[in-house]
């Protein structure tokens, strides 16, 4: 967005993004020259900016710096869709936990990324990072290569590019060609993987959650390396997936009564 009148820096609402994004980003508080360094923005412009997201409790201020304001979630959580999807899927999560002994994450799309939106954990994940609100690559990630599965022609031509993605471990598939072969069998199975390819020490095993064709959301199940474990969960995974497809789906109308 730009302003009204044709100048090129950025909108109000362009700022107060950049600086909510910031701010969510972060697992600490950030100054305001923290916030110079992120954003770009004026230091006095940031001042005034802040203490305003505070006051309507988009951000919060600790002794710190300033943090993301709970006001946020409240505000994403009243999503109809998203609010739907999560409560068809959580008894369902809460059963593949119990199969399966590892954490549970179910994600949808969010700008070319995998946002995770609801997660539990079982006795055997109690150690890793919470990623509730968390935005993962689609490339590196096995909820993420679920959801890419859903991307045909352009859509995924823009997101691939031609050249080498970016690489989070030496794991990580960088090559588009190798990418879109994934991507294929994930269509013909149902089930996507990573090999510790976005963060050492931990793979998963993905499935779409497909409505009317389209996918809408992915599931996933998170663990440690290793390739058996994975396949071993694989089945159990499609099957949450395909659950929560049908709970989503509409039910097919009645058919019609013959006079």
């Amino acid at each position: 967005m730009r302003h009204p009148g044709g100048e090129g820096g950025p909108s109000v609402a362009d700022r107060v993004f950049v600086v909510l994004e910031s701010c969510a980003g972060s697992s600490q508080a950030l100054t305001l020259v923290d916030l110079v360094e992120r954003t770009g923005l004026p230091k006095t412009t940031l001042h005034r900016m802040c203490w305003k997201l505070v006051e309507l409790g988009m951000l919060e201020h600790a002794d710190n710096g300033f943090r993301i304001g709970t006001k946020l979630f409240a505000l994403g959580s009243m999503n109809p869709g998203l609010r739907r999807l999560r409560a068809m899927a959580m008894p369902h999560l809460h059963a593949l936990v119990e199969r399966t002994g590892w954490a549970v994450n179910l994600a949808v799309l969010a700008d070319d990324r995998a946002l995770i939106v609801e997660e539990i954990y079982g006795a055997q994940s109690q150690t890793m990072r919470r990623m509730v609100g968390g935005r993962l690559p689609l490339h590196a990630t096995a909820v993420g290569k679920a959801l890419l599965s859903g991307y045909s022609g352009a859509r995924l031509d823009a997101v691939l590019g031609m050249t080498a993605l970016r690489p989070y471990t030496r794991t990580t598939i960088v090559r588009p060609n190798l990418l879109r072969e994934q991507l294929d069998a994930v269509r013909r199975t149902g089930a996507a993987f990573s090999h510790e390819e976005w963060s050492v020490g931990t793979s998963g095993v993905a499935s779409p959650v497909t409505v009317a064709g389209r996918v809408v959301a992915a599931v996933a199940a998170v663990g440690p390396p290793g390739d058996q474990g994975l396949r071993q969960r694989a089945n159990s995974v499609r099957h949450t997936a395909l659950v929560v497809s049908r709970a989503l789906s509409p039910a097919p109308a009645p058919a019609a009564v013959a006079a």
